[in-house]
């Protein structure tokens, strides 16, 4: 409606200044068609700069995650990749939600914020939450239609919740793992590392229980894995 009413303006005031020359009501017309476009353009100025008469909604959805690296050896840990950007602070996040995906997939950098988060669930997951711009209401909406404003994506946010289980490695790193799940020396090394040291926490905690011991090992081997990579 806005769009139409600007139109009608700008074609009003073409003609009142152009055609209607010596016309009695020519200054009334334009000063009316005048104050109908700059109207019309206060109102799309507002709209676009700062969504007058819309409201964020918010959509979620949640993925479980497989390992970042495609065919990867059954003995490496499932990874999530991440790429890092300027100083390291900043990362993009690589990722897989399906076996069948050859390629991980990058997290956008656009509007978006991303966090990694540990969870005590066996499963990775990735919650993505969409903040989208929509018109207040049918009125507002009739009003700025075909400004293209509807449904337009104001922040994603990516949470990634990995098990501690999981790595999360920079592609660099990554290879250097891919390296050592290839070299047998290094994996003895770390296997005979992850007994010495889970040997030495039974011994402190003698009750300790099967669950517990279990869970002590994913922990100390990752761990140890992660120190292998500095």
């Amino acid at each position: 409606m806005v769009i139409i009413a600007l139109i009608i303006a700008t074609l009003g005031l073409f003609w009142a200044v152009v055609l209607l020359n010596g016309h009695q009501l020519r200054r009334w017309l334009i000063g009316g068609f005048l104050i109908l476009f700059l109207g019309m353009i206060g109102l799309l100025i507002a709209n676009d700069n700062f969504q007058y008469g819309m409201v964020k909604t918010h959509q979620r959805t949640t993925s479980t995650l497989v390992s970042s690296i495609p065919n990867q050896p059954a003995s490496m840990p499932n990874v999530l990749l991440y790429q890092p950007l300027g100083n390291g602070t900043e990362k993009v996040y690589l990722y897989r939600t399906n076996t069948s995906q050859t390629k991980p997939q990058a997290v956008p950098t656009k509007h978006v914020s991303s966090k990694l988060k540990t969870t005590t669930s066996d499963q990775a997951t990735l919650t993505v939450t969409t903040t989208r711009w929509q018109y207040r209401n049918d009125w507002q909406h009739a009003l700025f239609a075909f400004s293209g404003e509807q449904n337009r994506v104001s922040h994603r946010d990516y949470t990634f919740r990995l098990p501690q289980t999981w790595l999360s490695l920079s592609t660099t790193e990554a290879k250097q793992l891919a390296k050592i799940m290839k070299a047998p020396a290094q994996q003895q090394a770390i296997k005979e590392k992850v007994t010495e040291q889970v040997a030495q926490a039974v011994k402190q905690d003698p009750k300790m229980s099967a669950s517990q011991r279990s869970a002590l090992i994913q922990k100390t081997t990752i761990a140890v894995i992660k120190a292998q990579l500095k």
